[in-house]
């Protein structure tokens, strides 16, 4: 009798296995049903907007002395469900995410030279990268406009005319380009540089909507965009080479199939696609509970490599969220920030640049007006 219960009980784990291994080869097809808000985007009622004006619809805020640069940072994408097209901007798990993950391995490398400002919005939900749908479209629509509106609010009656940075990761990247192609030529003269990290932006599309703000060529020029999407060798790029989409200059979006993705190299901060071995690495930094900071520093840590668009690291994706599959992890912050200190020193660089060549004599016949200032 023993024997045939051992047996039974040996042909269930044995079965339980097999179910948890076809789960796992599977994950990317699940966790792509998982967060399908299955409802359509205009049967599921969009999330109340924030009022920009309240200091309740800004996750983060400047205290105590000012410094003299801002930092406009759009975070990642933090809302892990198909319950909605669009995160609820009351969401706590967000604020929570924001607070723990983001704050110190993301935007503290440049909250160091920077006031900080982070604005709450209802972000895309994951599935809209997930599909080339018109209802994820209309939920990336829905997301900038809360960012726009934020930047409105930021530029009118809290960056007070000082030099600027827009920061933005995965989808916040996206948002942040479209906020250099909408922003008044006044304020585009205050910009220090854009940084927009770990989203496929191909160079052509850079150009038409941002014409003015090229990509940094140098460690040290100003008005530029710095934009990469890292990968790995032997990992999966094919979202970002082939199926993301982005904005179209002029309305809609294009797929970046085919197309020269932008790649600044973090280490060298060029665009000639020279590498940069793991002895030029200042630090990566990974989330750590135990620590101070939220982070521990790890010092050559990885090299980077632009290579066909794309940016190759040594370090392997870790995502926040752990049931994510190969194909979609790179949609998700990862729980390590590989150039956490070379983005720290360089953001410092550019503004010390920055505000060296704002304190120079202004040439002569060079004080009309440009004519979007007025």
């Amino acid at each position: 009798m023993w024997r045939w219960i051992a047996w039974g009980l040996g042909g269930l784990s044995a079965l339980a296995l097999l179910a948890l291994g076809g789960a796992y080869a599977s994950r990317d097809n699940l966790i792509r049903y998982t967060l399908n808000p299955q409802d359509s985007f205009a049967l599921l009622p969009a999330p109340f907007a924030p009022e920009y004006t309240r200091s309740d619809a800004w996750a983060v805020l400047p205290q105590g002395a000012l410094k003299k640069a801002d930092v406009f940072f759009i975070n990642p994408t933090l809302y892990f469900s198909g319950e909605h097209w669009n995160a609820p901007i009351d969401a706590a798990v967000v604020d929570e995410r924001i607070k723990t993950i983001v704050a110190p391995l993301y935007a503290a490398p440049f909250a160091t030279s920077a006031n900080l400002f982070i604005p709450r919005y209802r972000q895309a939900a994951p599935y809209t990268f997930m599909s080339a749908g018109e209802d994820g479209r209309k939920a990336r629509e829905l997301a900038y406009r809360d960012v726009g509106a934020a930047f409105d609010n930021f530029l009118s009656t809290r960056n007070d005319g000082r030099p600027f940075i827009i920061a933005g990761y995965g989808q916040g990247a996206l948002y942040g380009l479209r906020l250099l192609a909408e922003m008044p030529k006044g304020a585009k003269k205050r910009l220090v540089a854009a940084y927009l990290i770990e989203a496929a932006l191909p160079v052509d599309t850079i150009g038409a909507m941002a014409p003015g703000v090229p990509l940094c060529a140098a460690p040290d020029l100003t008005g530029c965009i710095v934009a990469w999407h890292s990968s790995k060798q032997g990992g999966r790029g094919d979202m970002a080479t082939q199926n993301a989409l982005v904005w179209r200059p002029g309305g809609g979006f294009d797929v970046t199939r085919g197309r020269a993705l932008a790649c600044v190299n973090p280490l060298t901060w060029t665009i000639s696609g020279r590498a940069g071995g793991p002895d030029m690495n200042r630090g990566a930094a990974e989330l750590s509970l135990g620590s101070p900071a939220g982070v521990n520093i790890i010092y050559s840590a990885t090299g980077a490599d632009c290579w066909n668009g794309l940016l190759f690291t040594d370090i392997d994706s870790d995502p926040v969220f752990f049931w994510t599959g190969p194909r979609y992890q790179d949609l998700f912050p990862s729980k390590i920030n590989p150039f956490f200190a070379d983005i720290r020193a360089n953001v410092q660089q550019r503004i010390e640049s920055y505000l060296a060549q704002a304190s120079l004599p202004v040439p002569p016949n060079s004080g009309d007006l440009d004519p979007g200032d007025k």
